[in-house]
């Protein structure tokens, strides 16, 4: 045998070495999340190493036999678009999303499975298999039709005593079936142990009687799906959930309330409800006539479509969720909360945020969201009422798509116990007002902090692609609340991103004397023809490899302002 010189084993041991470090690792963190497994399918997700992987897709393995993989964007409204955003853009998106869960169907009742996932790198090799998981379906559920308690899906009936006495009459454990059709209907109260399933062509329509709902102890309506206290609870499906908040332009968005002529020839200051609105409108004017408010504290009364409070394992799955009179959907107290694949369209109703999150272990994934306010947003309370509760967070936000929201991720205004351990990734943000958006105010107390944001991709930013400010005061806050000190954000990492277009600074931080936003760390960031920073009264603010460049074959007029998801 022939003897290799020194020089060649180190060169041997080097390239080794170096494939080694570079190489597909397996996966880590594999898990379906709560409530995603039934009888004849689970969900499964699992973590993106931040630094050291070549890992360009994954393959996914059921009882050691592969079954899927995730090199072509899985069927979910929020990966789809991705994708149609990727193709669009490869030079911005470049390598920067990977794809890191998989749905697995035709599975059988009360049977175990094991599953391990497989990452394959640019070489074209797989890594080793990531740690097994083992999942059981569930028995096949009781179900019972919500037709067959008289309700009607003409559009037209009131269906809110049916509905209410099929979930009541729902055994534990079963399925509630709404089938094709429109069904209006009033406030109801969903229960623990419970699968809501919306079939294709199946809609939950709100009633615009205000007469359907009931005032609550913050001085505001409460929506269509209610609940307080519950546990394991799911909302899935192909229907829709629908606010019929507000009326459609010609472009099939929801009409934003404009600054519209009073009936005595001025112009008022606020925007009014009543030329545009639907719900919105029939809330805010009897709130007014019949509740002695003034037009601020009617137009406030408004009620958020889906209101779930102290719920305990809630999924989400498959609908779509659109035109909430106020805010799309509440979760204030949630605790072990998946919203996968739903498709939200807000845009532009007033104040029409998304999701309004308070809580602990959230997921969100694979969603789309055309938003006509904040889209994820977290909510740790106002000033000295907060203290002392528990902070909002222990967060995962990875393969969405959101347009057109004030914020893609945003954190406050209200941060009063504060908003921590949110990890925000492969996501997309195009022509929101701003990507990541960290708000607070003099007197909110608490902030945010420990949290990491990395591999997402931003188009079109209105404003600024991150913002760290204490300038923000809620005007919709229904009434007033104490407060000592300001808001502060801190230890908070974005790395690994691309920007193409701000309109204002890119990285915006904006605190105050003695309450400064400090250790905020930006890495490898990437930022096309983008206004350069404004930092005023930031400490230890930290920028590693975040470059400018301007490429005029990338500058628009304007953005086209077309849908960018249908169903």
């Amino acid at each position: 045998m022939k003897k290799k010189s020194i020089a060649a084993l180190t060169s041997a041991i080097c390239l080794a070495v170096s494939a080694s470090a570079f190489a597909a690792q397996a996966p880590t963190g594999l898990q379906s999340p709560t409530l995603s497994t039934d009888a004849s399918s689970t969900w499964l997700a699992w973590d993106r190493p931040a630094k050291g992987d070549d890992a360009v897709y994954y393959n996914v393995y059921q009882n050691g036999k592969k079954i899927g993989s995730t090199q072509q964007a899985i069927d979910t409204v929020g990966t789809k678009a991705m994708a149609n955003f990727q193709q669009k853009n490869p030079e911005l998106c470049g390598d920067l999303l990977r794809f890191h869960s998989f749905g697995v169907k035709n599975l059988q009742p009360s049977t175990e499975y094991s599953f391990t996932v497989r990452a394959v790198g640019k070489d074209g090799k797989e890594s080793a298999d990531s740690k097994a998981l083992k999942i059981k379906t569930t028995a096949v559920p009781k179900i019972v039709k919500l037709t067959d308690f008289g309700a009607v899906g003409d559009g037209k009936t009131l269906n809110t005593a049916a509905l209410q006495n099929a979930i009541d009459k729902t055994p534990s454990g079963g399925v509630l079936e709404v089938p094709a059709g429109t069904f209006v209907s009033g406030a109801v109260n969903l229960k623990s142990n419970m699968t809501l399933q919306l079939d294709a062509g199946a809609t939950l329509l709100c009633t615009d009687s205000v007469d359907g709902y009931q005032m609550q102890e913050n001085g505001r309506y409460n929506g269509l799906l209610n609940a307080d206290g519950v546990k394991n609870l799911r909302i899935v499906g192909q229907g829709t959930i629908d606010g019929n908040g507000w009326q459609k332009d010609a472009k099939g968005y929801y009409r934003k309330a404009a600054n519209l002529k009073r009936e005595d020839g001025k112009k008022s200051r606020e925007p009014d409800v009543r030329a545009y609105g639907i719900l919105a409108k029939n809330q805010t004017v009897y709130l007014m006539d019949y509740d002695g408010r003034n037009f601020k504290e009617g137009y406030n009364g408004r009620g958020t479509t889906v209101q779930l409070k102290n719920v305990t394992n809630l999924y989400v799955e498959g609908v779509r969720m659109q035109n909430p009179s106020m805010h799309m959907v509440q979760i204030g107290g949630g605790h072990d909360v998946t919203f996968n694949n739903v498709d939200f369209h807000t845009y532009d109703a007033n104040n029409g945020d998304v999701i309004d999150f308070n809580g602990t272990k959230y997921i969100v994934m694979n969603c789309a969201m055309d938003s006509g306010d904040d889209a994820v947003n977290f909510d740790a309370g106002m000033g000295e009422k907060a203290q002392g509760k528990p902070p909002v967070g222990d967060a995962w936000i990875f393969n969405n798509y959101c347009r057109h929201a004030h914020g893609g991720i945003t954190f406050g205004s209200h941060t009063g116990s504060w908003i921590q351990n949110v990890t925000g990734e492969d996501n997309v943000f195009e022509m929101t007002e701003v990507g990541l958006r960290f708000k607070t105010s003099s007197n909110m107390m608490g902030g945010g902090r420990n949290s990491v944001f990395r591999h997402n991709v931003m188009k079109n930013i209105k404003n600024n692609a991150f913002l760290f400010t204490t300038n923000y005061t809620d005007t919709n806050a229904v009434g007033k609340f104490q407060g000592s000190a300001a808001g502060v954000f801190h230890d908070i990492l974005i790395e690994d991103c691309a920007v193409l277009g701000t309109k204002k600074a890119t990285l915006q931080v904006y605190g105050l004397p003695g309450a400064e936003h400090h250790d905020l760390t930006l890495r490898n960031i990437k930022v096309i023809n983008g206004v350069a920073e404004s930092i005023k009264d930031g400490k230890n603010i930290q920028q590693e490899n975040v470059t400018y460049t301007k490429d005029e074959s990338l500058l628009q007029k304007k953005a086209p302002d077309k849908k960018a998801v249908k169903k």
